[in-house]
C-alpha cells in the first residue's frame, strides 16, 4: 500500500512540474528570443545579448532548484560561471564564449517544445478520463445545440451540434440548406470507452518518461552533465578543422619525404606508409587517401596505425597524433 500510495504521489508532483514547466518555458522562451533576435540600436541589442548570456547561470539555478523541489533530484548548482565583470572586453569575450550559457540556451528551446508536448499529452488523458466517466454514466451532460454558420467568399456553410442527454447521442448537422448530412454518435458506446482509455493509457505510459528526459535536460545541460563530453567534442572538432586547412606542397612533401639522410626517422616506414603519409600532409581524409591510392578505408587505418606506432606517437589527449606524424616527422614544425 505504501509503495502504491509513494508511486501516486511522485505521478502527481511530475503532473505538477509539467504544468508549471508550460508557463515558465513560454517565459524564458520569449526572453531568449528578444535576446537572440533584438532590432534595437545596436550598442542596446549588443547589452541585451550580453545580459541573455550572462541571465543564463540564474535561470540555471532556477530551473534545477525547481526540479529537485518538484521531482526530488539532488542536481547541483554550478555557481560562479563568469570570472570577469561584465562591463569588460574580457568579461564580454568570455560569456559569448561561455559554453555553459549556450548549453542553457539550448535547454530553454528544449524545454519549450516538451511542455508543450506535455500539456497536450496531460490535455489527452483528462479528456479520456472525462469520455469514460461520461460513457460509464457517472458524469451525465445536459442537452446543448451549438449552430455555427461559416462563410468564404459567396459560399456559406451552416450546422449544428446537438447533444441528447437522455440517449447520450451527439449529433453534427451540416449542410447549406440544399444539401446537408447528418452525422451521429452515442457517446455511451463500448467504443468510446475504449477509446478514453486508450488516451488515459497513452498519457500515463508517456509522460513519466517525458519527464525523465526533461530531468536528463536539467542535469546535462544546466548542472553539467553534458559538460565534458561537449567540451571534448568541440576540442575534437576544432582539431580536426585545424588540421583539415593545413595545406602543404604536395611535391615539398614527397621530396621533404624522399630525403631519407635528413628524415632517418622515415627509413622503419614501408613504401605504401610513406606515400599514404604524404597524403595526410596534404590534408587527405582516410577515404580520400583511399581513394588517392585505390585501396579500402580499412587498410589506410591499418596503415596510419602503423606509421603512428613506428614514429612513436603516444596517444595523447591534447594532441592530434596526425598533425603531429606530418608536422614534426616532416620538418614542418621548427
Amino acid at each position: 500500500m505504501k509503495n502504491i500510495l509513494r508511486a501516486l504521489k511522485q505521478r502527481v508532483r511530475e503532473i505538477a512540474y509539467l504544468l508549471v514547466s508550460l508557463p515558465v518555458s513560454v517565459v524564458l522562451f520569449a526572453l531568449v528570443i528578444l535576446g537572440l533576435s533584438n532590432g534595437a540600436f545596436v550598442p542596446l541589442a549588443i547589452l541585451i545579448f550580453l545580459f541573455l548570456l550572462t541571465a543564463m547561470e540564474k535561470v540555471a539555478a532556477f530551473e534545477i532548484g525547481r526540479a529537485n523541489r518538484f521531482l526530488g533530484t539532488h542536481f547541483q548548482v554550478v555557481p560562479n560561471w563568469f570570472k570577469n565583470p561584465f562591463f569588460s572586453w574580457s568579461g564580454a569575450k568570455e560569456r559569448v564564449t561561455s559554453l555553459r550559457s549556450w548549453m542553457a540556451i539550448a535547454y530553454v528551446f528544449v524545454v519549450f517544445g516538451w511542455s508543450i508536448f506535455s500539456f497536450v499529452l496531460i490535455a489527452f488523458g483528462i479528456a479520456g478520463l472525462v469520455v469514460i466517466l461520461v460513457a460509464t454514466g457517472v458524469i451525465v451532460l445536459s442537452n446543448f445545440t451549438r449552430t455555427f454558420n461559416v462563410i468564404d467568399g459567396g459560399d456559406q456553410f451552416e450546422g449544428s451540434l446537438r447533444f441528447f442527454g437522455a440517449s447520450g447521442d451527439l449529433r453534427l448537422e451540416f449542410g447549406d440548406g440544399s444539401e446537408s448530412g447528418v452525422l451521429v454518435y452515442n457517446v455511451d458506446s463500448w467504443w468510446s470507452i475504449a477509446i478514453g482509455a486508450l488516451l488515459v493509457v497513452l498519457a500515463l505510459w508517456v509522460f513519466p518518461r517525458n519527464v525523465r528526459s526533461m530531468a536528463e535536460m536539467v542535469e546535462g545541460l544546466l548542472s553539467g552533465g553534458f559538460y565534458s563530453s561537449l567540451e571534448d567534442r568541440i576540442k575534437r572538432l576544432y582539431d580536426k578543422q585545424a588540421f583539415s586547412n593545413l595545406t602543404v606542397n604536395g611535391r615539398v612533401v614527397r621530396e621533404a619525404m624522399a630525403d631519407e639522410v635528413a628524415r632517418p626517422e622515415l627509413a622503419d616506414l614501408s613504401r605504401r606508409e610513406r606515400e599514404i603519409l604524404a597524403l595526410m600532409a596534404e590534408g587527405k581524409s582516410n577515404a580520400g587517401i583511399a581513394k588517392a591510392l585505390y585501396i579500402t578505408e580499412g587498410s589506410v587505418e591499418k596503415h596510419i596505425s602503423s606509421i603512428l606506432s613506428k614514429l612513436g606517437l603516444s596517444v595523447e589527449a591534447e594532441n592530434h597524433r596526425r598533425v603531429l606524424a606530418v608536422l614534426t616527422y616532416l620538418g614542418l614544425n621548427k
